[in-house]
């Protein structure tokens, strides 16, 4: 026998429970956790399906929201900026002091020549300007916090080691990027890393930048002995404390103890 309501409504038994008993949802994708188990009721089963069937189905879905993608300055953008300021400094219009920071396209120029040393896909005229103007910025900033170079008497920081190292870059008879070219943008790509001394951070630039050799030239240099850095070096050169690195006349001058390896020990 049947409950009347059963039998009011047309309905078996079993019918009854199989319409109310808990339906499972399917996993999540990826492993992740799912709502758990929903009643049959929350379900809408329209033949064919529906608009509400579609949005139901869409909210058991996990949402995966995907990180828009970092700004990368281009190759075309850089090489842009770079002959701007090039004929910027060649103008003499380019705006000085500390508070004037170089754009980032060219600063990503001297972070890659950094990475990879490359420096043929530039012009070295242009280059060279960029890098004599990042020196004095970053040098500007470190005589800024710790002024220990000792300086003679009525010299200017400005004048006894920056204007050097500039001049030096700036030479028209240096016709290439020197091999340190590297190490001089490691230098002034992070300045901070290594160095928090003005006159070791001084030395190791002036190491990189007053040599004029470039890659091609060492390359059909055949020397029976070795060389030393000053034989290199811009004739007339000095270090901060005024000595010059000019050899003697025929016999190569050794470099100084705090110039003798790459990284001066603090």
């Amino acid at each position: 026998l049947k409950p009347f309501w059963l039998e009011r409504h047309g309905l078996g038994l079993c019918t009854c429970f199989a319409r109310r008993g808990p339906v499972m949802a399917e996993p999540p994708p990826n492993g992740g956790e799912g709502p758990g188990p929903i009643s049959q009721d929350s379900v809408i089963t329209a033949p064919g399906g529906s608009a509400d069937a579609s949005a139901a189905a869409a909210a058991a879905v996990p949402q995966v929201a995907l990180a828009a993608p970092t700004a990368a300055v281009s190759a075309a953008a850089a090489h842009s900026a770079l002959l701007e300021f090039a004929a910027s400094s060649k103008a003499g219009s380019l705006p000085s002091g500390l508070d004037a920071p170089l754009a980032e396209e060219l600063e990503a120029i001297i972070r890659e020549v950094a990475r990879t040393g490359a420096t043929n896909v530039y012009s070295w005229d242009a280059l060279r300007r960029l890098l004599a103007h990042k020196m004095e910025l970053v040098l500007g900033e470190f005589w800024r916090d710790v002024p220990d170079l000792q300086l003679q008497e009525g010299e200017s920081f400005e004048r006894s080691a920056v204007e050097p190292l500039t001049r030096s870059l700036l030479e028209l008879r240096r016709d290439g990027a020197p091999f340190t070219v590297q190490r001089m943008c490691e230098l002034l790509a992070e300045p901070r890393g290594v160095y928090k001394s003005t006159r070791k951070y001084l030395y190791a630039l002036q190491r990189a930048v007053l040599v004029t050799s470039t890659e091609e030239a060492l390359a059909i240099q055949t020397p029976a002995t070795g060389f030393s850095a000053a034989a290199f070096a811009t004739p007339g050169a000095t270090v901060g404390d005024g000595s010059s690195l000019d050899p003697p006349a025929n016999r190569k001058r050794k470099l100084p103890p705090e110039l003798a390896n790459g990284v001066v020990a603090e």
